[in-house]
């Protein structure tokens, strides 16, 4: 695997580019923003920016929200070739990969991937290469992938210093990421949106800027991610809802009992993670 084509290049693509070109890799890219890709290029990040790159590349990194991910596989489908290895890092699999599957010639090798990393920041200046150390890599099983495919998807996550690698079905992927960083993403724009005090900046300390990092969202992509696995996030909300409901009452009640029974019951499973 020495050739990488990286289909968009905002912070998650642009950090790609930059790992693997950093490491002698031949990496090229496009972005639909020409400031975007003109920064690239200055960075040398990428070797060039023309779609005629696909063809030779021996992996194509797709990097778009979810359903520009398909838009671009269609539209460009005779850039690529049955040779190399296509994948993607959406955060959401199903209704996308469902849709591929549906016009992708089953000689073509796609295997997707999620790359359990990320930021706050947005686009190409919020890259950065060193995200991904150590943080789990999942390989998402699809009935276009070969045995070629996970191996060069293994070697990818050892040469960006992912941690621990796992293969798993799309709809545990989707379930499991409803829970896992879904829900906390709306329980942080949540916080932040009840907040009715005044002086709030004054008062935060560890507890309440950890919880509410992730509020700092892009609007954009995480509308889409929410609604397209909104099946599996709204049973998780109603979870959160009984369990919250629950320390509420016991409060108000002066149930201390309850209460200090759910916080010793949170503890004790908290440590087993």
């Amino acid at each position: 695997m020495k050739r990488f084509f990286i289909v968009g290049l905002g912070m998650m693509g642009s950090s790609y580019a930059k790992k693997l070109s950093s490491l002698g890799y031949q990496v090229y890219g496009y972005d639909q923003d020409e400031l975007t890709l003109n920064k690239a290029l200055k960075l040398n990040i990428i070797k060039g920016a023309s779609l005629k790159e696909i063809s030779k590349a021996d992996m194509v990194i797709l990097t778009l929200y979810p359903k520009d991910n398909v838009r671009f596989l269609k539209e460009n489908l005779n850039r690529f070739n049955e040779q190399q290895i296509i994948t993607d890092i959406a955060g959401v699999k199903m209704p996308m990969l469902n849709e591929i599957e549906s016009f992708l010639p089953n000689s073509f090798s796609y295997l997707s991937h999620h790359p359990m990393a990320g930021s706050e920041k947005s686009g190409i200046n919020g890259l950065d290469e060193t995200i991904f150390k150590g943080a789990n890599f999942l390989i998402i099983s699809n009935k276009h992938a070969y045995q070629e495919a996970e191996t060069a998807l293994r070697n990818l996550a050892k040469d960006l210093e992912f941690g621990a690698i796992k293969v798993i079905d799309r709809e545990t992927h989707d379930k499991m990421i409803g829970f896992t960083s879904q829900l906390p993403h709306m329980l942080a724009v949540s916080l932040v949106n009840s907040d009715s005090h005044e002086d709030t900046k004054s008062f935060s300390g560890d507890s309440y800027r950890d919880l509410t990092r992730i509020a700092s969202i892009n609007e954009v992509l995480w509308t889409e991610l929410f609604n397209e696995n909104k099946d599996f996030l709204l049973k998780d909300m109603e979870k959160f809802q009984e369990a919250f409901n629950e320390l509420y009452e016991a409060l108000k009640n002066n149930d201390l009992k309850t209460l200090k029974a759910n916080l010793v019951r949170a503890r004790k499973k908290r440590d087993l993670y």
